[in-house]
């Protein structure tokens, strides 16, 4: 029964959303049909058979766009995993024994000698987080504490590392440097966002050592860091599908609710 068959004036302007907003689901505008769902609920809370009429139709604009938001993580799922497929290709299991964790790395630039050399290791851990190790070897006296690549005009440096005997150690007349995910960040992304462009590594310690990367090399820390920013989104997206589900199921719960309740 309406408000106005009760004898209570409706809200003209309130009646107006209400259609709308069933109009605009009618159209498959569901993003448009919850807007105006939210103007009514906020703007007229005291239009009480409006807003149970508009508390039924939420739900079913809530279905249809977690409906089209799965098809869309499903559609991003999907092309992600060709494209890790893709590098993973390229990629290199490594764990020797002795070794607590091992990594992926780059395959054509993998070198069981790299601890003896001077350059720097992209790694992906198996969780998927992307790092890199730096060897100056020999060092010369650099204590480096940090690296940095650059071209294109710009340059993109890693957290600095104190020398602390663990994460940055020497031996032999080498050092060697493992950054964290959070310190190696800048310097993936950098290599990742100018592919094809000549880079330059430099070393920072007690004074800059630099060398030229191989294209080989440039490509191989844009390779690791985004088969490891896929691995995270992945498992991002696996999450919020899990979400989305739930959230469907509670949107369908309510519908058949709401139809029973109108029986």
């Amino acid at each position: 029964m309406s408000a106005a068959s009760c004898g209570k004036k409706v809200n003209a302007e309130a009646e107006g959303l209400l259609n709308q907003a069933r109009a605009a689901f009618e159209s498959a505008d569901y993003d448009g049909a919850r807007l105006l769902l939210d103007s009514l609920q906020k703007g007229y809370p005291a239009e009480i058979e409006l807003q149970r009429s508009g508390m039924a139709l939420r739900p079913k604009v809530i279905e249809q766009l977690t409906i089209r938001e799965i098809q869309q993580v499903d559609s991003a799922i999907a092309a992600e995993k060709a494209e890790a497929d893709r590098l993973k290709s390229e990629l290199r299991w490594v764990k020797t024994p002795g070794m607590i964790e091992g990594y992926w790395t780059y395959g054509k630039t993998y070198r069981p000698d790299f601890m003896n050399t001077t350059g720097i290791e992209p790694r992906v851990s198996e969780i998927g987080e992307f790092y890199i190790v730096s060897s100056v070897n020999p060092s010369g006296g650099l204590k480096h504490t940090s690296v940095a690549v650059s071209g294109n005009g710009g340059r993109a440096a890693a957290t600095p590392v104190p020398y602390d005997g663990e994460s940055n150690y020497r031996i032999d007349g080498g050092e060697i440097i493992t950054f964290s995910p959070q310190a190696s960040d800048t310097v993936g992304s950098f290599a990742f966002n100018n592919q094809g462009a000549p880079l330059t590594l430099h070393f920072t310690g007690t004074r800059e050592r630099s060398q030229k990367l191989s294209a080989a090399q440039a490509a191989a820390i844009a390779a690791a860091y985004r088969y490891s920013k896929i691995t995270i989104d992945a498992r991002e997206r696996t999450v919020n599908r899990q979400r989305l589900e739930k959230q469907l199921a509670i949107a369908r719960d309510q519908i058949a609710r709401t139809a029973s309740a109108g029986k």
